[in-house]
């Protein structure tokens, strides 16, 4: 690869970085319905991933059943915390290619295996973008609220390497835990230009 092309995939990538993070930027502040602050964010860096977001094979409790996150679409009923279920409002998918992942180590994805959050929590292996907000168990309060990538340093949670992947982001109008595989997972509306009705 030549220097100049060197140069031109840096500041593409660069670019995407500085968009993405003017979308995390503007997230929703959290609402009086929120029940736990998330953690302190640590300080962002242009190498640090800025969006939540679930790989493909997740699964997402809806009024039908269980469903891959990349099948979900605007509308689809999904299970909160309450018991309740409530209509996706926003969806957006992010496509992360080979070259961004290798360069971006952090937009790779975090693997929680069966199990290492709490008994049986979560039911299976979940993968999530490291930006993703964990809330826990189906006990309430069965767990502090972290990010994804808060939790590598746990046993049975760790950054799994990929070579192409989307992320799902979606969310229910206000800050909601949803149930994902047995775990509740935090999803918040995002503003800017990328996260219109």
């Amino acid at each position: 690869m030549s220097n100049a092309e060197a140069g031109h995939t840096d500041s593409s990538v660069s670019g995407m970085m500085r968009v993405l993070g003017r979308i995390r930027e503007g997230a929703a502040k959290p609402t009086a319905k929120s029940v736990a602050p998330v953690q302190p964010k640590k300080e962002q860096s242009a190498d640090r991933w800025p969006l939540p977001g679930l790989a493909p094979m997740t699964r997402v409790r809806t009024s039908f059943g269980d469903v891959h996150a990349v099948a979900l679409r605007k509308g689809d009923l999904v299970q909160t915390r309450t018991g309740e279920f409530k209509p996706i409002v926003w969806l957006n998918r992010v496509m992360l290619d080979a070259q961004f992942l290798d360069e971006k180590e952090d937009s790779n994805p975090i693997r929680i295996q069966a199990g290492a959050v709490g008994n049986a929590t979560p039911a299976c292996d979940v993968m999530v973008s490291p930006r993703q907000v964990v809330c826990g168990g189906a006990k309430p309060g069965a767990g502090q609220r972290r990010e994804a990538g808060d939790l590598v340093e746990r046993a049975g949670v760790k950054r799994q390497r990929e070579t192409g992947l989307s992320y799902t982001m979606f969310h229910l109008g206000d800050a909601e835990e949803v149930y994902c595989d047995g775990i509740y997972l935090l999803f918040e509306p995002l503003h800017g230009a990328n996260a219109s009705a």
